[in-house]
């Protein structure tokens, strides 16, 4: 299904989520961390592709099956989706979710970026460049992920990051609007506190503009204990294995439970 979207209807929601977040991040509690990192972009190699003809020695050849094509999966993200305090890149969350859904993995996150956060001298890209360097509608599913990056700027000065997130999503409606958009929220490895409850909340709300469907990585809190890499941000194996768990229990759960947790219903692309 085509979704069309601009940018000021997301920011309306938003901003309506982010009074919200405020009252319940008081009540929890101010906190939150960012999450860097030098780990550039990991693009898996394009596997090959069996002939769609086969020869036959029969006199009357007949076409072999078509092979079933793997829907392109787009990840854009930080250092998390990157995989940094992975022990190989085939272990972080991006890859062990596409090969759960039997998807493509084009993944272009770049460490300490965000909605907002970036770093040209460097060439780290935010989530808008992210998804402007993959060409317009070249991919079947959009995953956006993160955020806890951009809870310093938050702090500073909210309405800017409001606008990024909003915008981040109207631009994967604009650009991608027949592929598949999945949010996955921010996440942090300390208590969960204002900051991080509304950018999740900003991302939730921009994510049902987008008619996306969102997976909560705070409620409950995936990023805890042994799950935290020794370096204190970043997560092990086993945390990148629980946020993939996460991710893929969500898209394939049933429409009424989805419906619960704030996803939307939809019929995720999948090859398997």
């Amino acid at each position: 299904m085509k979704r069309w979207l601009v940018s000021g209807g997301i920011a309306v929601s938003v901003v309506a989520a982010f009074a919200v977040a405020v009252l319940v991040g008081m009540v929890l509690g101010a906190g939150g961390i960012a999450v860097g990192g030098t780990g550039g972009a990991s693009v898996p190699a394009p596997r090959g592709a069996p002939s769609v003809w086969a020869e036959s020695p029969s006199p009357s050849p007949s076409p072999s099956p078509v092979a079933e094509k793997e829907p392109v999966a787009l990840f854009v993200g930080d250092s998390y989706t990157v995989g940094q305090g992975a022990t190989s890149p085939e272990l972080r969350w991006s890859t062990l979710v596409s090969e759960q859904m039997g998807w493509r993995e084009l993944n272009v996150a770049d460490g300490g970026t965000g909605f907002v956060k970036g770093n040209a001298e460097l060439n780290k890209l935010n989530y808008p460049a992210q998804l402007r360097s993959v060409p317009p509608g070249s991919v079947d599913i959009v995953v956006i992920a993160g955020g806890q990056n951009d809870f310093k700027d938050l702090r500073a000065e909210p309405g800017p990051v409001f606008e990024a997130v909003a915008d981040t999503y109207a631009l994967a409606v604009q650009r991608f609007p027949d592929a598949e958009i999945v949010s996955v929220g921010p996440s942090t490895p300390w208590a969960v506190g204002l900051e991080a409850r509304a950018l999740d909340s900003a991302v939730r709300a921009a994510a049902a503009e987008a008619e996306a469907t969102y997976v909560s990585l705070l409620d409950p809190n995936i990023v805890q204990g042994r799950l935290v890499h020794e370096d204190g941000i970043h997560t092990t194996d086993a945390g990148n294995a629980a946020i993939a768990r996460r991710v893929v229990r969500t898209l394939q759960a049933p429409a009424a439970e989805q419906e619960e947790t704030g996803a939307r219903p939809a019929d995720i692309l999948t090859s398997r």
